[in-house]
């Protein structure tokens, strides 16, 4: 997985499970700074997603863990 599609990724998990537009706009911040602050965004994204993670969805979090955590 490349820093893109990293990139990518994490703004999809973000729009999807994350409602509350504010906390969409800080991780979107984080998400775009040069060294991506992977663990921080998960563990946000964990406390404030709204719905349970689709399988799918939870193979790409294993994912962006194993290349970048």
């Amino acid at each position: 997985m490349t820093e893109t599609e990293l990139r990518k990724n994490l703004t999809y998990l973000v729009d999807k499970y994350m409602p509350d537009n504010e906390k969409k706009e800080e991780l979107y911040t984080y998400i775009q700074r040069e060294n991506v602050p992977v663990k921080g965004i998960l563990a946000d994204f964990n406390e404030y997603k709204t719905r349970t993670v689709e399988q799918v969805d939870g193979n790409l979090i294993r994912e962006i863990y194993f290349y970048y955590c």
